[in-house]
């Protein structure tokens, strides 16, 4: 970047201002002198010896850095195993889960046609008819508590009893 003095000033065109350099929408800082790096005294020959041995990793440290690596990438191998492990199961989960929804579907539709294909009327009609059953009278209805089960088993023969 080539400054002028004797250039016309616009927007877009540099300018000197101060000690910084205008350049469209940078703002630079003028360095009219390069400065030079300051001198550096010679090192005394034990100070660069404490330097390098400072610098130098002991065996144990090596030993100690060598377990930490093959401990860390041990852990990460075992994550990955682990993690495929969940995700094979999870996959097992899902397809079992569409396999019972299927199951339960055709269970339900199986059961819907054998209780369609049942004439409750032709039964009633051969119990009535054939086997002479009939309607229970109200003195032979027995109201038994069945304590919040949906059923109750009947071990023995209903007693007599009178109402």
């Amino acid at each position: 970047m080539a400054r002028k003095q004797n250039r016309r000033v616009n927007s877009r065109s540099e300018r000197i201002v101060e000690q910084y350099v205008v350049d469209g929408n940078t703002i630079r800082k003028v360095q009219a002198i390069p400065q030079e790096e300051p001198e550096r005294k010679p090192v005394r020959r034990s100070t660069s010896r404490n330097r390098a041995r400072t610098r130098a990793m002991s065996r144990g440290y090596v030993m100690f850095l060598a377990v930490v690596s093959a401990a860390a990438l041990f852990m990460c191998v075992r994550y990955l195993q682990i993690k495929s492990a969940i995700t094979t199961q999870n996959k097992q989960i899902a397809t079992t889960e569409s396999e019972l929804s299927q199951l339960k579907a055709d269970n339900d539709a199986l059961y819907n046609s054998v209780i369609s294909s049942v004439d409750l009327e032709k039964i009633k009609d051969k119990a009535m008819n054939e086997l002479g059953m009939t309607y229970p009278q109200e003195d032979q209805i027995y109201q038994f508590d069945t304590a919040g089960n949906s059923y109750l088993r009947q071990y023995k023969d209903v007693p007599d009893t009178t109402k």
